[in-house]
């Protein structure tokens, strides 16, 4: 169902860019302002180029929180598997000290 949904979705959405590409398909100048460089390009592409630039953009700063929090959860790992191993070998060094101890003392109630 889930994917019957996506489909239909993006075929919308894809029905939907080829609706206003066919009718945006006028020229706008484009001028770099401090640049001396100027051009023309149609509507749709520049509508377009804006939404994937932004797409790109909100990709990037997206992976660089991710990136933050992949990082904690590496660390984290890293201390948890420390503390395990830390655990492990204490575990093994209690039971070698019990074999190893005497027995108590027995005590007399006198």
């Amino acid at each position: 169902m889930f994917r019957l949904l996506f489909w239909l979705f993006f075929a919308v959405l894809g029905l939907a860019v080829v609706a206003f590409t066919v009718s945006n398909r006028g020229m706008i100048l484009i001028d770099l302002w401090p640049v001396p460089i100027s051009f023309e390009a149609p509507i749709f592409a520049v509508v377009l180029g804006a939404i994937f630039i932004g797409f790109l953009i909100g990709g990037f700063v997206s992976s660089i929180s991710a990136s933050k929090r992949i990082f904690l959860n590496r660390h984290l790992s890293k201390a948890l598997e420390n503390a395990q191993r830390k655990e492990l070998f204490l575990k093994k060094e209690l039971k070698k000290f019990e074999a190893n101890s005497p027995d108590p003392p027995a005590r007399s109630n006198i």
